[in-house]
């Protein structure tokens, strides 16, 4: 059976658990990080070198790194509809995964910290708000991301749309983002998994 290791409480692992709640494709969790199972044992660190989590474990196949597990699944499992086989969707779609996790994951995660640590220093918010803002623009007149259907751009940037309406303090409006997390929280494992994010 295909094991996940990693924790509900991780945005990464997280996106791993809806995407697999999605296609109905059952799986072993091994609690693995912060709270959870050691990531610097011998034993995972042979699974992960750089002993983060998701990993992905399908026989003899390992895979780690949120994006590439969300990738390998889809493929391994037939899950067109969410990363479709045509190069120029496929594409599109990986562009976006890939512009989630430089533009608008990072600053979201270091803001996260600063003011969980006690710290006030909200220089990240222009990136933040700068990011929310095109991917507002991106969503006026489709339902999603990279078209009409629910794509892993969506799962990428789930976690990342669901903090930025729990941040403290005045935000733009944003309408088709607005929308646009109204619609998500239509997917049950989006519910199941994303939600409970803090």
């Amino acid at each position: 059976m295909l094991k996940v290791y990693g924790r509900p409480n991780s945005s990464n692992s997280a996106k791993v658990f809806w995407l697999l709640d999605q296609i109905g494709q059952d799986y072993e969790l091994v609690l693995t990080g912060r709270g959870f199972g050691a990531t610097d044992t011998p034993d995972f660190l042979a699974l992960n070198p750089f002993g983060k989590v998701p990993v992905v474990q399908d026989g003899t196949t390992v895979v780690w790194e949120s994006n590439a597990v969300l990738r390998y699944l889809a493929k391994r499992f037939g899950a067109t509809t969410l990363w479709p086989a045509d190069a120029a969707t496929q594409a599109r779609v990986d562009g976006w995964m890939d512009w989630v996790s430089i533009s608008l994951t990072p600053p979201l995660t270091r803001l996260r910290k600063a003011r969980a640590a006690g710290r006030s220093d909200d220089a990240d918010l222009p990136a933040i708000v700068n990011a929310s803002t095109l991917l507002d623009q991106q969503l006026a007149g489709r339902d999603f991301i990279a078209g009409s259907d629910l794509s892993l751009a969506d799962i990428t940037a789930a976690p990342s749309v669901h903090r930025w309406f729990l941040l403290d303090g005045e935000r733009p409006t944003l309408p088709h983002l607005e929308a646009y997390a109204r619609r998500l929280a239509g997917f049950p494992g989006y519910v199941r998994h994303i939600q409970s994010l803090s």
